[in-house]
């Protein structure tokens, strides 16, 4: 196990002893901010919190079923669990800057891909499984390896900064796009969505982002930093409930967020209406990684997962009877929020920072297939029974069985202490 020299521990303990003064050395803000605008217009967030904007329009021009039109997003997942790896192993050996650089400009042109739709469900899906594989360095797997070399009191409220970018689009992008889509069409959405990549998010990685000096991985170098190896974490307890209650969570989530617009407009709600609790769920998913990072910083890991995960079982009973969807979309948001958090946050308490590329990798596939599992399934309840009430019912199930599953973790190992 890697071990750092105890001058370079006091060093950086004191240059950090308030917490606050991480944010204030140069080029940490920099790399939050850059951080912050890959999330919010990467692939965890652009495709996830607005395909329910074209659900209808697609319907409408090519007769496809919901299920078909959201088994996209089940074909981007299959993608990122085949390339997760790979991308983690890049990012460990050459760094993030590099590697995010490459998957933003394949994020966009598969944006532009699926604005050049014929029609065809299987060149839908195949487009959405070749821009998950190109765009899979966007995600939170990136991102929070660089928020690490940068933050370590104050790494959790860094992370909660950082992947509050997904609120910010969950909480802009519906009303945008759906204001593009109303004036120029769905094609133009998807296009609008490339040049957002383009034009915005790619400009500020390689103008800002940077990795910490000495802690960014080298091109023929081992691993930095202290922690677990990839065989080493497979073999822990840790390793598997985090993968587990993770993916019992996700399921629940990523089922509930892309069917939201449809859900609510099916029981009578006009379309603006419905878009408007989009965007509360955006602001609420902000507000729920800001939560998560402050409390992490704290209190232990799981127990904040507890209070912030299980909530969301009474917004899909809510929702399942109609009741009060204001309520229920603010809990699913403070949910929606908090796991991606979670997930960063416990990988690095529980296995360190010397495989974290690879580790976080494998924990973002498990994760990943239930993204994609989990709106595909909401759509198939809805062809098959006429409504979202059974998967509505069983997601309570699943939002009450993966928290406790995390409490199982037990306490951070002592070993990374003076990592974290």
């Amino acid at each position: 196990m890697a071990t750092s020299r105890p001058a370079e521990r006091t060093t950086e303990v004191h240059a950090v002893h308030d917490g606050i003064g991480e944010f204030r050395r140069a080029g940490a803000w920099r790399v939050v901010l850059a951080a912050w605008l890959g999330v919010a217009l990467g692939l965890t967030a652009l495709p996830f919190y607005t395909l329910g904007i074209f659900a209808k329009p697609l319907a409408a021009e090519f007769g496809w079923s919901r299920s078909v039109i959201q088994s996209g997003f089940t074909f981007s997942m299959l993608g990122v669990m085949c390339s997760a790896w790979a991308a983690g192993w890049l990012i460990d050996r050459f760094g993030v800057r590099p590697v995010a650089l490459a998957s933003q400009a394949g994020l966009a042109l598969g944006f532009l891909g699926l604005a050049a739709q014929t029609g065809s469900t299987t060149l839908w899906q195949a487009n959405w499984f070749l821009f998950a594989v190109l765009g899979v360095a966007t995600t939170p797997l990136a991102w929070s390896r660089g928020i690490a070399s940068w933050f370590v009191q104050r790494r959790g409220l860094a992370l909660g900064v950082a992947l509050s970018g997904t609120g910010v689009t969950a909480l802009v992008a519906p009303p945008l796009l759906n204001g593009v889509v109303a004036a120029h069409g769905w094609r133009m959405g998807y296009v609008a969505m490339a040049l957002s990549i383009l034009l915005v998010a790619m400009p500020a990685v390689w103008l800002l982002f940077r990795e910490k000096p000495g802690a960014a991985a080298r091109p023929g170098a081992s691993p930095q930093g202290e922690g677990l190896t990839l065989a080493e974490a497979l073999r822990t307890r840790h390793f598997w409930l985090l993968l587990l209650g993770f993916w019992a969570i996700c399921l629940a989530v990523a089922g509930l967020i892309p069917n939201l617009v449809p859900l609510l407009t099916d029981g009578g709600m006009p379309v603006a209406e419905a878009v408007g609790y989009a965007s509360l769920l955006g602001l609420n998913v902000m507000l729920g990684r800001l939560l998560a990072g402050w409390l992490l910083d704290r209190f232990w890991g799981p127990a904040v997962a507890l209070a912030l995960l299980m909530p969301p079982t009474v917004a899909c009973v809510l929702l399942a009877y109609g009741q009060y969807p204001g309520l229920a979309v603010a809990l699913i948001g403070l949910a929606g929020g908090a796991e991606f958090d979670l997930i960063a946050y416990l990988c690095l308490r529980y296995f360190g920072t010397r495989n974290y590329g690879q580790i976080y990798a494998w924990q973002w596939t498990g994760f990943s297939l239930a993204s994609g599992i989990g709106p595909m399934a909401f759509g198939l309840v809805y062809d098959f029974k006429g409504s979202y009430h059974d998967a509505l019912l069983a997601s309570a199930m699943l939002l009450v069985i993966g928290p406790l599953l995390l409490l199982g973790l037990g306490r951070y190992p002592s070993a990374f202490k003076a990592s974290h």
